[in-house]
């Protein structure tokens, strides 16, 4: 049985009192990983699931002809149908941005008796939490706004107020979702996201693997900068906003999802002036059996509630 999990950051004492319940994950010691080579291989930072299908990217570049499939990796199914859920509801996710973040489609017209003008959503990101993945003052340079519905497996109410057909669209999307919302006070995956990810112009996102390979992470790029060809001052010379996942490198279009495993290495950069917005969603990797989901979220809350790990202390 694939019952044992591979666990580096995380340490169940054999003297504690407390241990996970039995039908938790099982942890065992990690291996050694071999790294500094010119091959690019997932390694996550915290938990590794053996036997999962692996690729740095699950969708193919765009293609320059005009037909509109998108060729997801393995014809996998349940990718593929994510991918189209999400690109059919483009217009009402980047609508619900713009105006619930950048503050436009609502009413100004002073001649009116009440006029509407909504506070804008404020960003969330808190590099400074403790536990959280993403906590390090070296990660980017720049300006990187969060606006999340999804924040370290919790649901942000705020989010749900301001653009409530985005998160019906989610919603609708419940058995693949890598988090769900608690039927109590208690997070039942810490490491759960699902944000608006709006990237400033001179802004990078430093090389980092992410925590684990049990999922896999959906772009929804919302506005692109317009001009990304390289010039003699460009750092990049691909592109001047794009992604680097293992090896390969890839810019976004507006409306056609990209779909990543950010075990692997990856970096962002935007050396343009203008904003690279993206809805950002993790959904389980399509190989993790749901008894194994079980099992992984009951650890990861009882290593929530012993504070070993981000979640009740990530909260806001």
């Amino acid at each position: 049985m694939r019952d044992q999990y591979y666990l580096s950051s995380i340490h169940f004492s054999s003297q504690s009192s407390k241990m996970p319940p039995p039908d938790a994950a099982t942890i065992i010691q990690g291996p050694s990983v071999l790294k500094n080579t010119s091959h690019h291989r997932p390694s996550p930072s915290l938990f590794f699931l053996p036997g999962l299908r692996s690729l740095p990217f699950w969708t193919a570049p765009p293609r320059k002809d005009s037909n509109p499939k998108v060729s997801i990796a393995y014809n996998d199914p349940t990718i593929t149908s994510i991918v189209q859920h999400l690109e059919n509801n483009y217009d009402i996710i980047r609508k619900e941005y713009m105006s619930a973040v950048m503050g436009m489609g609502n009413e100004t017209d002073m001649t009116v008796a009440s006029p509407v003008v909504s506070k804008p959503l404020e960003p969330d990101y808190d590099v400074n939490v403790k536990g959280s993945e993403h906590a390090s003052d070296k990660l980017h340079s720049g300006t990187w706004d969060w606006h999340s519905y999804v924040l370290n497996g919790k649901i942000q109410p705020k989010f749900e107020q301001y653009c409530p057909k985005t998160v019906n669209i989610i919603k609708e999307l419940q058995d693949s979702l890598f988090f769900e919302v608690p039927q109590d006070d208690n997070i039942s995956n810490p490491f759960g996201f699902c944000f608006f990810s709006t990237l400033h112009g001179k802004s990078s996102i430093q090389p980092h693997s992410g925590s684990m390979n049990l999922r896999l992470r959906l772009h929804m790029p919302l506005i692109v900068p317009s001009d990304t060809k390289p010039d003699a001052y460009s750092i990049k010379r691909h592109t001047k906003c794009g992604i680097r996942v293992g090896d390969q490198i890839r810019s976004w279009s507006e409306g056609k999802v990209v779909v990543l495993d950010d075990s692997y290495e990856h970096e962002v950069w935007n050396e343009t002036e203008e904003v690279r917005v993206l809805f950002l969603l993790d959904v389980w990797h399509p190989d993790v059996k749901k008894e194994e989901r079980k099992r992984i979220e009951k650890m990861f809350q009882f290593a929530v509630k012993q504070g070993w790990m981000g979640g009740e202390s990530g909260n806001k």
